[in-house]
């Protein structure tokens, strides 16, 4: 989602205008960017602060709430037939500029916590579960167990930066303005939209880079000009006790489809759906947790949810739907039954 949509969906939740389908939107938004959650985060607190503080917008929505009531009444008893009635309709002009005030201010608050931020570091640590981020630009990993990753707070504006520590499975939004740098080791990996997995953990002595589609380019890190591209159905291996410079040391070797899957395997726990139908991800459901899921509603097999699903429990996922449609289940041995 780009920041100015999120920026609006996110006025309208402190304006309490959000429809239902667009607070799902937001929510999904802030549940899959680190970013984006620490802003809405700021912003709320910020909001909740100054709202005692600011009687001009406390004056300007208690109108609001004078004009829906007073449209809700058709105008009974208040407004005056006889009158001529003015081409400017003083309460559309109301609404649109609570909605742009809001707007306004959110816009500036952001741009000066990023200016405050922008040469801060994100870090994220998987421990002993499996993890899935979703970066500002789009760009999707998923993160093995007791792998680290961190990444520049302005990414994918000026630049993206990214280091890694364990193992990751990354599939990059292409931008050739902005080509994405991904440092693992003594070795800089350079991509500009690709699929690729890279197994770096400190306990072995090699670092695997196994490319699914694109192109990458892999360097030293101290000797950028010594370079190897890496094409399709290729894995590089790379000794951690390389001798700095010398690239008869990197070793490419063809790679099978079978062996390529085997290569992402570990990374087919994760779930994502967006604006799903629950018929439709209930075979996928199933597919993950090996039981049978009954849904017993016509009308809640076509309810869309939206959502990302790594290492949760099946109690713990159709929890996670029940926070967007207040749907009941059973669970028993293997069978989940679903209704309203």
């Amino acid at each position: 989602m780009k920041k100015d949509k999120f920026l609006f969906l996110l006025s309208k939740k402190l304006s309490n205008d959000i429809s239902v389908e667009e607070n799902e939107l937001l929510t999904l938004a802030i549940n899959t960017s680190d970013e984006y959650k620490q802003l809405a985060d700021k912003l709320t607190k910020y909001f909740n602060q100054r709202k005692a503080k600011n009687s001009k917008t406390d004056k300007l929505r208690a109108a609001w709430t004078m004009i829906a009531k007073a449209e809700e009444e058709n105008f009974e008893g208040t407004f005056d037939y006889a009158a001529p009635k003015s081409k400017f309709n003083i309460f559309s002009f109301l609404k649109i500029a609570a909605v742009l005030i809001l707007a306004l201010a959110s816009t500036l608050v952001v741009y000066t916590l990023q200016k405050r931020s922008q040469q801060e570091i994100q870090s994220f640590n998987t421990g002993t579960t499996k993890s899935f981020k979703l970066l500002a630009d789009g760009t999707k990993i998923w993160l093995n167990k007791n792998s680290e990753l961190s990444y520049n707070s302005s990414f994918g504006k000026e630049k993206r930066e990214i280091s890694l520590q364990g193992e990751a499975y990354f599939d990059v939004v292409k931008n050739s303005a902005i080509p994405l740098f991904i440092h693992v080791g003594n070795i800089t990996i350079e991509v500009k939209g690709t699929a690729f997995n890279v197994n770096a953990y400190s306990g072995k002595p090699y670092i695997q880079v196994a490319l699914i589609r694109g192109l990458i380019q892999v360097s030293h890190t101290s000797d950028p000009e010594n370079r190897i591209l890496l094409k399709p159905n290729q894995k590089l291996i790379i000794p951690k006790a390389l001798v700095q410079g010398n690239t008869s040391k990197f070793d490419i070797e063809p790679i099978s489809t079978l062996d390529l899957l085997n290569e992402t395997k570990w990374t087919s726990d994760t779930l994502i759906f967006r604006k799903e139908k629950l018929k439709d991800l209930a075979i996928r459901l199933e597919k993950k947790y090996e039981l049978k899921i009954e849904i017993q509603s016509a009308q809640l097999k076509e309810r869309r949810f939206s959502g990302t699903f790594t290492t949760e429990t099946i109690k713990q996922a159709l929890d996670g739907l029940k926070l967007s449609y207040p749907l009941t289940y059973t669970i028993s041995n293997k069978l989940v039954i679903i209704k309203d």
